[in-house]
């Protein structure tokens, strides 16, 4: 968001007339209110105040940068002011704070505020702005002061989203895409449940030999450790979604209250992701409430905690727990009654989306909807398991059946899609999906119908929560699920051989190869990235690569920290954060630790767009 379409000649005083910083801060918050944006000007004073006592935000040189986060915020603003006298504001130098940014966002959009302040910091490092800005004659003149901002800026989205953003987004936008990443940050950490759980009840299942579950022995221990992965996903996946919203004080009302649902009302997985936002939700409203200073330090680890639990808990047991308990049981019931034209319409939602997007959020939904029913519908994970590896697989066949078709590169990544195709990670196409997706994505979504539909025509169970051949051992009817798998792979090479044309290299494309890495050092990149995708693994990593390559490529050094499976790996320091001219999100769950960028400029992407347009992210840094 640029700080100019939060500005005009209204929001700009030249001579404040306060003399204090109580009279600094009232006159500035009346200055915004008066612009329309503030539901309660009282309400964002006082916010403004418990900003104040975290921290003063009066800095060198005469700056102050009063800000805060509000419910009495209807639209984000920023306020301009300058004493001529200037005021004991409390600066760390001991000295008059003259020029003043106050800040409004409203609570909850964190973004908006980190990518101001950087805005804001950015102008303030640039020789003689402070100077210029208090010679200003008028409101005008100060305000043409700030518009190279929108200049730089509005390129630098433009190139990112192919359309140049005037306004913010709705409220309402900003809440769903927020509730998207809560969701997938509780995806995330549930998925590793899920994948252990699964696959060792399943191989104690196989090994017994009777198709059940065995009761003696270490087989029986051995089922004993799947069914306790399979039983705490969703206490995992309801607890990592408040804590999402409300940090460590939503972690235990989320896991205990998606405890409560699972295993007192049945509600399954989607009772736990409703459980995580209501625990999340009233956690966050919980540390609203102003409270005493004697009581602050007890706030995180007793108060929130148990109001929260207590409240998540009696919403569970008093109002929804039976309704969502009756609405899976529905659920269920209609997914068993599928038959014939049923499954095959069933199947194709499903193999569509799976395939489509290779492990992104539509992908996720498909899968988590089969992986959560495996113990009760294993068919589904039947189909949608073909449907899983088909892409990879799919594209691995087509650079062999029509290596001219496919440039060097590609068919380097043929192989090892291959792999990725066999171990169930669709996230191998995504390379050929990213070089051209016109032609790649109908072929890779048509093969994850016809693999998933041929999965389900053959009735064929697959008690692990996983695709690819590598869960073949806990598969019951195998020739289908094999049959399924090389239909879908099939159909999707014959459509991107169809569709692709022949290329052409010349001599040095195919014999030379760069090498190229993220800076590890210290303080010497010139741009520095975030990657971090739900499951912590394939977009993760890809991202990161597509970044460094063209990085290589453009001549820029680049420092990429990823947040993935094994943690933050290469994390990005205050020294690189000071000697860098940006910072690029790449990201589809929360970054963690994003206070550190407060001071750089921002550009927030997902994953793919860094998968899909590298080179035209860093050339915006450039602007």
């Amino acid at each position: 968001m640029d700080i100019t379409t939060l500005l005009d000649t209204n929001t700009i005083c030249l001579d404040l007339q306060a003399q204090t910083k109580e009279e600094v801060l009232a006159e500035l918050v009346d200055i915004l209110d008066c612009t329309g944006r503030l539901s309660d000007k009282d309400q964002f004073l006082r916010d403004i105040w418990k900003r104040e006592q975290i921290g003063n935000t009066g800095f060198e040189d005469g700056i102050a940068i009063p800000h805060a986060k509000s419910d009495a915020v209807l639209k984000p603003g920023v306020v301009i002011g300058i004493s001529r006298a200037g005021i004991d504001y409390g600066a760390e130098d001991g000295e008059l704070s003259d020029v003043f940014f106050m800040l409004a966002s409203p609570n909850g959009d964190d973004h908006h505020h980190i990518e101001v302040l950087a805005q804001i910091s950015s102008k303030l490092i640039e020789d003689d702005f402070v100077a210029k800005l208090k010679a200003a004659e008028s409101s005008q003149q100060a305000l043409e002061l700030l518009t190279d901002i929108e200049a730089n800026q509005s390129e630098s989205i433009e190139a990112l989203s192919f359309e140049t953003i005037s306004e913010p987004p709705s409220v309402w936008k900003q809440q769903l895409a927020r509730g998207k990443e809560h969701l997938l940050f509780g995806t995330s950490h549930m998925i590793p449940f899920i994948v252990a759980g699964g696959v060792l009840l399943s191989l104690s299942v196989m090994m017994s030999g009777h198709g059940a579950l065995p009761t003696q022995g270490i087989l029986a221990d051995v089922a004993q450790m799947g069914i306790a992965g399979l039983t705490l996903f969703t206490v995992v996946l309801g607890g990592y979604i408040a804590y999402s919203i409300a940090d460590k004080p939503g972690l235990a009302p989320g896991m205990i209250g998606s405890w409560i649902a699972v295993s007192h009302y049945n509600t399954g997985f989607l009772g736990a992701i409703i459980v995580g936002f209501i625990a999340g939700y009233t956690v966050a409203a919980l540390k609203k409430i102003q409270l005493p200073d004697s009581m602050a330090s007890l706030s995180s680890i007793f108060i929130y905690p148990l109001i929260g639990t207590f409240v998540t808990c009696g919403a569970v047991m008093w109002l929804i727990g039976a309704p969502i308990a009756s609405a899976m049981a529905s659920l269920n019931d209609w997914l068993a009654g599928l038959a014939g034209s049923g499954k095959v319409l069933l199947g194709t939602v499903l193999g569509a989306m799976t395939a489509f997007d290779m492990g992104g959020p539509i992908n996720k939904v498909a899968t988590l909807f089969a992986q959560t029913q495996v113990n009760t519908q294993p068919w589904l994970m039947g189909g949608v398991g073909i449907a899983i590896c088909t892409p990879p697989l799919g594209m691995a066949l087509a650079t062999i059946l029509a290596p001219k078709k496919f440039k060097r590169d590609e068919r380097e990544a043929g192989k090892a899609a291959g792999i990725m195709g066999m171990i169930g990670i669709s996230e191998g196409a995504i390379p050929f999906a990213a070089a051209d997706p016109a032609r790649v994505l109908p072929a890779i979504v048509a093969g994850g119908i016809v693999g998933n539909v041929v999965g389900f025509m053959f009735h064929v169970l697959n008690h692990a929560p996983w695709g690819g051949w590598i869960v073949l051992p806990v598969v019951d009817g195998k020739l289908g699920y094999i049959v399924g798998t090389l239909a879908g792979a099939l159909t999707t090479a014959t459509i991107a051989i169809l569709l692709k044309k022949t290329v052409s290299e010349d001599e040095e494309s195919l014999t030379t190869r760069q090498a190229y890495s993220s800076v590890e050092g210290e303080g010497v990149a010139d741009v520095l990235a975030v990657t971090s995708c739900p499951s912590g693994v394939a977009h993760t990593f890809l991202a990161a690569k597509s970044l460094e390559k063209a990085a290589h490529t453009m001549g820029i050094k680049i420092k990429v920290e990823t947040q993935g499976a094994n943690g933050i790996n290469n994390r990005i320091t205050s020294t690189d954060i000071r000697n860098a001219r940006c910072v690029i999100f790449a990201h589809d769950v929360a970054i963690k630790d994003p206070e550190r960028f407060s001071n750089i400029k921002i550009i927030d992407v997902c994953t793919k767009d860094a998968m899909i347009n590298a080179a035209g992210l860093l050339q915006s840094t450039r602007r």
